[in-house]
């Protein structure tokens, strides 16, 4: 989630009346409403307090497809996991959803808060980590808005070709390299991360979308959670081009991850999952800058294609995609 913070933000008559159905004691007047945060999509995110209780307001088509799936997932696993934030309302004619305020503590914002405290960062994020695996444990037999969808084949074959129409082809202008080796050697990755045991994952689990709230870890964004390979959530974390963990701190915690993980713990599974979600990201990046009108992303680029660089170092099996991003660098 963007964040941005925006005082004095004047509501509709329908967002009052929504509030007012839903807060007890709700009084404009004693109330103040400011803007939290956009994210990448369309959704806005406001943040309505009062002298001693604070909540959030999401803004959002509810015709989006993602609608029922973020209201579902909470209403089935709030009742086996403590990570996701308890929604209170709905208004789907409105587009209206009223959620718990976790603060604004996203574990980005921690890091910055915390440069050079290596041994907190580290910490922090092993206690991620440790919540990480307590997700892709669960049962979501009974959560058919996670058990119906799956990372695919097709799946991840969508997120190489985001990648090099975005950001190769767009973005750097290095179509040539995408040859007949390079659709080979995707094509046998997709199969290789679609092969590995499939658990319950997030789909976007990066630094903006776990908060620490009163020393607990956090999850939002979750409406993409479906059926997957476990990596590919840790590799995301890991990896996050918009923290600078430094390689050390990396390398460690991926030691810790798949030490703790319960799916194959082979590191050639885990940096297949890392390669296909930075592409993944690579193409988000691209795309949201280029198209979306949102030209912060293209400062993490670079960053994303550095370590997307240095993750082939230990894919000595796909040298035509290292050749791709090294002709992108």
């Amino acid at each position: 989630m963007e964040s941005t913070i925006e005082t004095d933000v004047e509501l509709t008559p329908a967002q009052l009346a929504f509030l007012e159905a839903s807060i007890k004691n709700f009084d404009v007047a004693e109330w103040k409403t400011e803007l939290a945060g956009q994210a990448a999509s369309t959704r806005r995110f406001f943040r309505v307090s009062g002298a001693k209780k604070s909540y959030i307001l999401v803004e959002w088509d509810s015709g989006d497809e993602d609608w029922p799936r973020f209201l579902g997932i909470e209403a089935r696993l709030s009742r086996t996991v403590p990570f996701l934030p308890k929604i209170h309302a709905s208004d789907p004619l409105h587009g209206l959803i009223l959620e718990e305020d976790l603060g604004d503590v996203t574990l980005r914002r921690f890091c910055l808060d915390h440069v050079g405290q290596s041994v907190i960062i580290a910490d922090a994020y092993r206690k991620v980590i440790d919540a990480l695996t307590v997700w892709h444990r669960q049962d979501v037999t009974n959560c058919p808005y996670i058990a119906s969808r799956a990372m695919d084949v097709e799946t991840f074959l969508w997120e190489t070709s985001y990648f090099a129409r975005h950001c190769v082809v767009e973005f750097f202008a290095k179509e040539e390299l995408l040859t007949a080796e390079w659709e080979n050697e995707r094509r046998k990755m997709a199969e290789y991360a679609a092969g590995i045991p499939a658990v319950c994952m997030h789909r976007d689990f990066q630094s903006e979308n776990i908060l620490i709230t009163d020393g607990h870890i956090r999850f939002v964004d979750y409406q993409g959670a479906r059926l997957g390979p476990p990596h590919y959530d840790a590799a995301s974390l890991i990896f996050d081009p918009y923290v600078d963990l430094g390689y050390g701190m990396i390398d460690d915690l991926v030691g810790y991850y798949l030490s703790k993980a319960e799916a194959s713990s082979e590191s050639g599974a885990f940096y297949v999952c890392a390669a296909q979600r930075l592409m993944q990201a690579l193409g988000a990046y691209a795309n949201l800058s280029l198209h979306k009108g949102k030209p912060r992303y293209r400062e993490f680029i670079s960053t994303a294609l550095e370590r997307l660089y240095y993750i082939n170092d230990y894919l000595p099996d796909y040298p035509t995609i290292k050749g791709v991003i090294h002709g992108c660098q």
